[in-house]
């Protein structure tokens, strides 16, 4: 929980939406006020000299736990300080040991609240030095979703999630699923967070490197009330970030002539390689199915249901079932494509016109191939195989019950 998420605009605590909040301020706070009432008339015409932010903290965490523990007391649930520093994440024995406290914590029902411990930090200064293994709460937060092997990471900002751009900008739009590929360029972030250390940039690092090590993470609004669980009910708020996304997004359009055109591009590209070059490609291509099995036979079991659901016959499902052992059967049938030999080039017929001119007739590539075919995806796989070893180009009209089969064999 970011700090900006707990606090009011005039930096004060906002008892209603805390959950956590950065024990500096805090402390910052309370020692504004100690000085404020031990300082004669004289001390406070001098320039003020602002607090230390090591002893701010210090102070801090302590009125932080005593927050905590009387918020939680209310439900009949105890609360555990942890404070780590960077340095500690380098001990192999730390990291163990960190795990096997919380699983102890949990198991008691003891809500264990994690923060940096400022106090001691070797940092040069709150929030100047970035470097370390964990430079902000958002990337302490990836960094122990990961040691402790978290289902979900909920990131809890002043805003409803990502957005295109600066939120307040009335043209930015709330991105509801992060697809690395498609929004890592096009993103436009606002001024970092009025309080605390990255704001939503550093929200956006830390969730793309835990959800490409395998936890989901959702960035949502930690000001509106019960955006938690209404994350935990499966609602559609904030944005996901999952290392599946890119496979759930809708891909932009593209017409007939657009694609054709493509194809074509595309042949001439493949006609230019070597025999051994499209030998490769092939044999990259069996490597990916076999690598990719598990995941293939999920979206196909997903066709399967659906097309039985919507009462389809039984030969068309049995043509568009994967049965066990064929990813692997595809995998074979193309590594022995790749090895036989070249179709390009190969001189069919020779005649000698006259003395010093022979005419001969040579195999070459048709240019683009359109093929429609029905419910059977494994048609897909040998489709293709056939047109990249022949440099052709290709276009494919599967149908539409084996949309999610043809989508991941594509891919």
């Amino acid at each position: 929980v970011g700090t900006a998420v707990v606090t009011r605009n005039d930096g004060r605590l906002a008892l209603g939406r805390l959950g956590a909040l950065c024990a500096v301020g805090l402390g910052r706070q309370r020692l504004r006020y100690r000085r404020l009432v031990n300082s004669s008339f004289a001390d406070l015409q001098k320039p003020q000299v602002e607090l230390d932010g090591k002893a701010c903290a210090a102070v801090g965490q302590n009125s932080l736990m005593a927050l905590y523990d009387t918020l939680f007391s209310e439900l009949d649930i105890s609360s555990a300080q942890l404070l780590v520093t960077d340095s500690d994440f380098r001990d192999r024995d730390f990291r163990k040991q960190l795990s096997e406290t919380v699983k102890s914590l949990l198991s008691l029902k003891v809500i264990p609240i994690f923060n940096e411990n400022d106090a001691v930090s070797t940092r040069k200064a709150p929030y100047e030095d970035s470097s370390g293994i964990f430079w902000d709460n958002d990337s302490l937060a990836a960094l122990l979703a990961l040691e402790l092997k978290a289902d979900l990471l909920v990131l809890l900002s002043d805003v409803e999630g990502l957005y295109s751009g600066p939120p307040s900008d009335p043209k930015s739009k709330l991105i509801h699923t992060y697809v690395k590929e498609k929004h890592q360029g096009e993103i436009t972030f606002g001024d970092k967070s009025r309080v605390g250390r990255g704001g939503m940039t550093a929200k956006v690092k830390a969730a793309v490197n835990a959800a490409y090590a395998g936890i989901p993470v959702v960035i949502t609004s930690g000001s509106a009330p019960e955006n938690i669980i209404r994350v935990l009910q499966g609602q559609k708020i904030g944005t996901l970030f999952h290392q599946d996304a890119h496979l759930w997004e809708p891909t932009k359009e593209v017409d007939t002539r657009e694609m054709a055109v493509a194809a074509r591009d595309s042949s001439r590209r493949l006609q230019a390689l070597s025999s051994q070059e499209r030998k490769k490609i092939l044999l990259d291509i069996a490597d990916a199915l076999e690598a990719n099995e598990k995941l293939i036979t999920v979206e196909n079991e997903a066709d399967v249901a659906a097309a039985q659901q919507a009462g389809y016959e039984k030969s068309l499902i049995s043509r568009l079932a994967l049965k066990p052992g064929k990813i692997a059967s595809l995998a074979k049938s193309i590594r022995v494509l790749a090895n036989m030999e070249d179709p390009i080039g190969r001189v069919l017929k020779k005649t000698q016109l006259a003395d010093g001119l022979i005419l001969e007739k040579t195999s070459s590539p048709l240019g683009v191939l359109l093929i429609v075919f029905e419910s059977r995806p494994d048609a897909l796989v040998q489709i293709a195989s056939l047109a990249i070893r022949s440099g052709n180009g290709l276009l494919l009209k599967g149908g539409k019950e084996a949309k999610r089969s043809n989508a991941i064999l594509h891919k």
